[in-house]
């Protein structure tokens, strides 16, 4: 796009000198320029084209020299042909200023450095580039627009295409036809309806797994429940074991006992009833002997109630009635009264202490083993069999068990399922995330692409509008001295297509001679680098006077003239493009290549 600048009538820009260290064919080449007309002369394929990209390399660093040349690789295009890293020197003069440039450009570690060599501060730079600061024009508007190059092998191709895009987008390496369908088709690939129908599909999925928390609470109490329900009634049915096993216990014993009983009664006894009455005899002794040795392991934790013995009171009675004759003994006898105090004293605690000893001998101070009486012996004996019974195994038929065993397997595959649903709904919960952010993203870029044909649309026009008015303001005139009034104005449509004025109205440039196609590719051309004057940059025509036949080489020189630069730099291989300028006394530095 090109950009308009201020007009700076007190300033200059020009390149002084520069030096080709290693740049294509050049090595330690000096070409050293002026203000003004610069030819740069010499014969096919003696580098006049290298120059130019040279200086451009300069200005804009070697990624941004490419200068329109399509389907080329200048690196390798320009690559020293003795070998070396591509490097060179330039001598730009800016107002009162001379910069000092210095580039290396290898591919990987390009630099750049830039000196202003009155004051010796060196300019730090952003991305290699001058462009704003030491002048204020980018690289599309200078290559585009103030480096005009031969191009008489497709002068209708550039008119038809590259000036067609640059009308429209201010670049010829912009065809906004293209961009605009590489937008939509690039919009398409976020088409979000796909994601949408995952979204939905997803959604409905979802809708299966809603209550599994739900499920999996009640199939998980129903499994508790079933636990229990087993628990209590293996319980009941081992209590129920034990007190058969009791009764029959009992009832054994009766039976053996009464047995007993009647064979004792009977004198003349066989010798087998003298063995069942010598059994039941061993066995009773046995029990009693069980029943002794239990009785004895209960009695010894039971203690008898702390009581005082019936005669503490004749026992205190008879320790002060013996306090009392010995205190009259003492005072009968002749003794000092400390004496008999202490000896009373004494007396005292004497008696005191025998008298707790005694008591404490006696066992006041402790608790006896006492006999339970008979309720206390019946419950010490329940409890037991309690605890026997806790730690008794009883075996009993778990057959009943199988059903509920049974339900619980059916109920544990139940939550086994339930569990698997609640990894599915968590899967589609996630997967649903990423639809969302997909989705979210999806929009982003649709939304930036639309944004971004709508601002080229709307940069097209202001583009459009910018070249129609600067062409406008300049072609018709040049237009009509280059084709010497037959065609008079260059007119771009609604569909920025663009059309000439004929004699007959305004036709396709499609239906243009070959020397009309040259005559508008110039006019249009000069046109745009004359509008651009105010860059205050060096305008540079690369080969474009060559050829020409010598009234629309005078005429060409005429109009190059008449643009406002501080430096023209010609790359020519014709000679009258010297003769001419001198003979319309105009100064040229002249460069003679090889």
């Amino acid at each position: 796009m090109v950009l308009m600048h201020l007009l700076r009538l007190d300033e200059y820009m020009y390149l002084s000198k520069l030096l080709i260290k290693n740049y294509g064919k050049f090595n330690n080449e000096e070409i050293k320029l002026e203000p003004g007309i610069n030819i740069i002369k010499g014969g096919k394929d003696t580098g006049k084209t290298t120059i130019k990209d040279f200086i451009v390399s300069m200005l804009y660093g070697f990624t941004n020299c490419a200068l329109n040349e399509k389907r080329s690789n200048k690196f390798e295009q320009y690559k020293p042909k003795n070998g070396g890293v591509y490097s060179g020197k330039a001598y730009i003069n800016d107002d009162d200023k001379t910069y000092f440039v210095e580039r290396s450009f290898a591919r990987k570690n390009s630099r750049t450095s830039v000196l202003e060599l009155k004051s010796g501060r060196d300019i730090k730079l952003t991305n290699d580039n001058l462009d704003g600061k030491i002048f204020d024009c980018c690289r599309d508007d200078f290559v585009n627009g103030l480096c005009i190059a031969d191009k008489k092998e497709d002068y209708e191709e550039y008119i038809k295409n590259d000036l067609e895009k640059m009308i429209v987008t201010g670049t010829s390496s912009i065809n906004l036809d293209k961009s605009i369908f590489y937008l939509k088709k690039k919009r398409k690939e976020y088409n979000t309806s796909e994601i949408k129908d995952n979204i939905e599909i997803i959604d409905s999925e979802l809708e299966d797994y809603e209550d599994v928390d739900k499920k999996l609470k009640e199939v998980r109490k129903k499994i508790r429940d079933v636990e229990e329900e087993l628990a209590i009634e293996t319980a009941r049915r081992k209590r129920e074991a034990r007190r058969l096993i009791q009764t029959k216990t009992v009832s054994d014993e009766d039976e053996e006992t009464e047995t007993t009983s009647e064979t004792g009664n009977d004198i003349e006894l066989s010798d087998k009833g003298s063995d069942l009455k010598d059994k039941t005899t061993k066995k009773s002794e046995e029990k009693e002997d069980s029943s002794i040795f239990l009785d004895s392991d209960l009695f010894k934790d039971y203690k008898p109630d702390v009581k005082l013995t019936d005669r503490i009171w004749f026992i205190i009675l008879t320790g002060l009635f013996v306090i009392g004759v010995i205190s009259t003994i003492v005072y009968i006898l002749p003794f000092d009264n400390a004496v008999r105090q202490i000896f009373i004293i004494c007396t005292i605690l004497f008696v005191v202490v025998t008298i707790v000893e005694g008591l404490y001998t006696k066992g006041i101070f402790e608790e006896d083993v006492k006999t339970p009486s008979e309720e206390e012996f019946k419950r010490i004996i329940y409890e037991l069999e309690r605890k026997t019974e806790t730690y008794e195994e009883v075996d009993i038929d778990m057959e009943f068990a199988q059903t509920y065993i049974d339900r619980r397997e059916e109920l544990i595959d139940e939550e086994r399922q339930i569990l698997k649903d609640m990894s599915r709904r968590d899967e589609l919960i996630e997967e649903r995330k990423a639809q969302e952010n997909k989705l979210d993203s999806s929009n982003k870029e649709i939304h930036a692409i639309n944004l971004a044909i709508n601002t080229i649309n709307e940069l097209s026009k202001d583009i459009s509008k910018s070249y129609s008015f600067m062409i406008n303001n300049n072609i018709s005139d040049i237009i009509s001295k280059m084709s010497e009034n037959k065609l008079n104005d260059l007119y771009v449509n609604e569909s920025n297509k663009l059309l000439v004025m004929g004699a007959n109205g305004y036709i396709d440039i499609s239906s243009l001679s070959g020397k009309e196609i040259t005559e508008v590719y110039l006019s249009v051309r000069f046109a745009i680098a004359k509008s651009m004057s105010e860059c205050n940059m060096p305008v540079i025509l690369d080969g474009v006077l060559d050829g020409l036949d010598d009234a629309l080489l005078s005429k060409s020189i005429d109009i190059v003239r008449s643009i406002k630069t501080d430096q023209m730099i010609i790359m020519s291989s014709d000679v009258r493009v010297e003769d001419i300028l001198r003979s319309k006394n105009e100064n040229c530095n002249l460069i003679q290549i090889s």
